[in-house]
């Protein structure tokens, strides 16, 4: 919000408009400055909340230029609000400081002082809109932010145009439910190749697929896998029958 001044200047008939020192009401005019606006949010499966070991690079002390960090072992709660950015192209293929490629087409994000890896409920309080995210890597370094946000968490939670957003982030410590989707069988190995490469079309994210051959017949299934919820899994069964006419059966993930 911009606050400017806006200054009138009255002349009083007593002392006539000549008079050097006119009197001067000074009047507080705040001027809103609407923030700008949001985009639809763009789906992306959510990452299944999973104990996981601490990365052995990443964690600890760390240093990044003259400055050096501590982070964070054993946290049963964590909630803070701040200023989110979201990495562009340079950062995809870049290896994270876990030593792995940071995964700008997943919803990951990047937090100074939190285990690696680590879950995170972040909500844009420009438009409500909330995901789940895991943290994979360090920053932000160049600003005072509190997170860094892949390409794929932005469009998620509707950043549009703006490369920064105001977000509350909270520590998700809970254990999610794992779901794996199965199309039915397809007729050649060709033709479930094909199926892969037409799910290029969504967002995949983080979901991986894996072409299981019948054990007799030159048949295949696909498997996508693992989803968090039932319904970033319900999309991808809708649009496999919607735009390649192939049912689909729901599992739940053995863990």
């Amino acid at each position: 919000m911009r606050t400017s001044l806006l200054v009138v200047v009255t002349c009083v008939a007593l002392a006539g408009c000549g008079s050097i020192d006119p009197p001067v009401n000074v009047v507080e005019v705040v001027v809103v400055e609407e923030p700008p606006p949001t985009a639809d949010p763009v789906w992306y499966p959510e990452p299944v909340v999973r104990w996981e070991r601490l990365n052995l690079r990443g964690n600890g002390r760390y240093q990044v230029g003259q400055q050096s960090y501590s982070t964070w072992s054993q946290l049963d709660y964590y909630e803070a609000t701040g200023l989110a950015s979201w990495r562009d192209e340079r950062f995809d293929e870049r290896l994270a400081l876990s030593g792995v490629r940071y995964e700008n087409d997943a919803l990951t994000a990047a937090h100074r002082y939190l285990p690696i890896p680590s879950f995170l409920r972040v909500t844009n309080l420009a438009n409500g809109e909330a995901t789940i995210v895991r943290v994979t890597d360090r920053g932000p370094f160049r600003s005072d932010d509190l997170l860094d946000v892949s390409r794929a968490t932005a469009e998620r939670l509707g950043f549009g145009d703006v490369v920064t957003r105001p977000v509350r982030i909270e520590l998700v410590t809970e254990p999610s439910d794992s779901y794996v989707l199965e199309t039915n069988y397809v007729y050649g190995r060709d033709a479930a190749v094909s199926v892969v490469s037409r799910l290029v079309d969504l967002n995949l994210g983080h979901l991986r697929t894996t072409i299981i051959p019948h054990q007799y017949e030159n048949r295949y299934r696909v498997k996508i896998s693992d989803f968090a919820s039932v319904s970033d899994a319900n999309h991808v069964a809708d649009w496999l029958s919607t735009n390649l006419q192939i049912g689909s059966s729901l599992l739940r993930s053995k863990e």
